[in-house]
């Protein structure tokens, strides 16, 4: 009998604690009546904050790890800088968003750049950028991070997906041990995933664990020798895998879109996330193309906000790529750290 509930639930740390971001940074804002006096406007060098052990690319990544970045959208990244974007909070007095409207416009930005080992910041202010004093600069970061819980890990740092709409789910994903790079500074956003990599990932975020799961080989016939063989079977017996219902697991062949969102849908209930009162309903025109198992399974994802097609297809039978799955995947994650 397939067993109905995962072992474990993933603690989500980072999505309580890097979550007061925005509302941090906003807070050095809103103590002074004079929005003006976060910045010196006559500082002629921007400093180097005085915080050592943070690199420039520790504080890419802690950035996006954030709600302003996951939800919010507020930052901005290039090969050589960081943009945030803090938006007036409607709590100021008319006053106060008034002077800030002066100085800022709709939004403050902060710009982030390399500075030896460390980093400089900027803000826009009237259109042109200035430099910040070192003692604003670190009051600012401390503001953003001071609820900070999660030890960053090493490296995370991939080049190839700084810019890319999908780069704050892959350093989430990252920063939890469930999905890696392709190299240290490489992670290959466009790549396809593998059915074997799909359920290493899905099992590292399940938070069951091989020595104590582990109760006897999966039913597929090619897994001898293969890594991940065990994990495989776990997955298997509780039901996670059953839209690959072959003799073969074949580990090595591109996972579907479709495929992934059963596995993911099946992944939801497993962690018990009461799916019982959404709704069902596949709105995309070609379903007609879906496994017939997987028509709820799709739906579901897609009224849960989870998956998206385009131009109103899911295109089940497309192959997926590494950065959707960061993507899928992580926005899985905050609905089960939500319903909690």
């Amino acid at each position: 009998m397939k067993k109905t509930v995962l072992a474990g639930a993933l603690s989500i740390a980072c999505f309580t604690g890097g979550f007061g971001l925005q509302a941090n940074a906003q807070e050095i804002v809103r103590d002074n009546v004079d929005v003006a006096s976060i910045i010196h406007p006559k500082q002629a060098v921007a400093a180097v904050i005085p915080l050592q052990s943070m690199t420039y690319q520790d504080l890419y990544k802690k950035l996006l790890i954030s709600e302003l970045a996951i939800d919010k959208h507020g930052v901005v990244t290039t090969k050589n800088s960081i943009t945030v974007k803090f938006s007036i909070d409607p709590t100021w007095s008319a006053q106060e968003q008034k002077e800030f409207k002066e100085l800022y416009g709709n939004a403050m930005q902060i710009k982030f750049t390399p500075s030896g080992n460390s980093f400089k910041g900027e803000v826009l202010e009237k259109g042109k950028w200035l430099p910040l004093a070192k003692e604003d600069l670190n009051d600012i970061i401390t503001g953003m991070f001071e609820d900070e819980k999660i030890d960053l890990k090493p490296g995370g740092y991939f080049t190839d997906s700084i810019g890319h709409w999908a780069e704050s789910y892959i350093q989430v994903l990252y920063q939890f041990d469930i999905i890696n790079g392709t190299s240290a500074t490489t992670f290959n956003p466009n790549g396809k995933v593998t059915r074997g990599q799909l359920a290493a990932m899905i099992f590292r975020a399940s938070g069951l664990d091989v020595k104590e799961d582990y109760e006897g080989p999966a039913s597929y016939k090619d897994l001898s020798n293969i890594p991940g063989a065990k994990e495989i079977a776990i997955l298997e017996e509780y039901g996670l895998l059953d839209i690959f219902d072959g003799a073969n697991f074949e580990p090595n062949k591109p996972a579907t879109r479709e495929e992934m969102a059963f596995v993911t849908a099946r992944y939801l209930v497993g962690m018990d996330y009461d799916v019982s009162k959404v709704s069902k309903n596949n709105p995309f025109t070609d379903k007609s193309k879906m496994r017939q198992e997987t028509v709820e399974a799709i739906g579901l994802l897609k009224q849960l906000g989870v998956v998206d097609g385009a131009n109103g297809q899911f295109n089940p039978k497309g192959n997926l790529t590494r950065a959707e799955f960061s993507k899928i995947l992580t926005l899985t994650l905050v609905l089960l750290d939500d319903e909690e």
